[in-house]
C-alpha cells in the first residue's frame, strides 16, 4: 500500500510539468548528431570527471528543474554517472518536490535518471525514502522502488 502510495505522490509531484521546447539544428552543423539538451556531454571523452555540475530546465520565464551533483563522470558515450544528485521539481503553484540520491545513472538517449541507492523524495507535507528510482526527465514522471517508507505531516489545527 505504502509503495503504491509513494509511486501515485510522485508521479502527481511530476505530473504538472512540461516538457521543454526541441531547438533542432541544421544537419549541415558539426553537433547535428548531438542531443540537443546537453550536446557538450557527447563530445566529453569516457571517463572523463566533472565536479559540481548543475543543470537547469525552464518552462518559459519559469525554472522547472534543477539537477546538481557533487561530481559526473562521463561512464559511456550515452551515460553519465553522478555521485550526490539532487533534482528540484518547481510546480506552477510554488510547490516544491526535492529528490536526493547518492548515485545515479542518467541516459542521454532516453532522457532517463536510474539509481539503485537510498533515495528520498521530501516536499512540504510528504517524505518518502526508497531503494532507487526512476525518472524519466523529459515528461518529469518517475518511480521510487520499494520497499518505500512514506510520511505524511498533517496540519492539527482545534477549530
Amino acid at each position: 500500500m505504502m509503495k503504491l502510495l509513494s509511486t501515485c505522490i510522485l508521479a502527481t509531484a511530476m505530473h504538472s510539468m512540461a516538457a521543454q521546447a526541441d531547438t533542432s539544428l541544421p544537419a549541415a552543423t558539426p553537433f547535428a548528431g548531438v542531443d540537443k539538451k546537453l550536446p557538450m556531454l557527447e563530445l566529453l571523452p569516457v571517463g572523463k570527471v566533472l565536479p559540481k555540475v548543475s543543470l537547469s530546465r525552464y518552462e518559459g520565464p519559469r525554472l522547472s528543474m534543477l539537477l546538481t551533483a557533487s561530481s559526473v563522470t562521463v561512464a559511456a558515450p550515452q551515460e553519465i554517472a553522478a555521485s550526490i544528485l539532487n533534482i528540484y521539481l518547481y510546480g506552477k503553484d510554488s510547490q516544491t518536490s526535492r529528490l536526493f540520491t547518492r548515485a545515479a545513472s542518467y541516459f542521454l538517449d532516453k532522457k532517463l535518471v536510474v539509481s539503485h541507492t537510498e533515495t528520498t523524495l521530501k516536499e512540504e507535507n510528504i517524505s518518502a525514502r526508497g531503494t532507487g528510482l526512476y525518472l524519466d526527465t523529459d515528461i518529469k514522471r518517475g518511480i521510487i522502488l520499494g520497499p518505500v517508507q512514506t510520511t505524511i505531516r498533517t496540519d492539527h489545527r482545534n477549530k
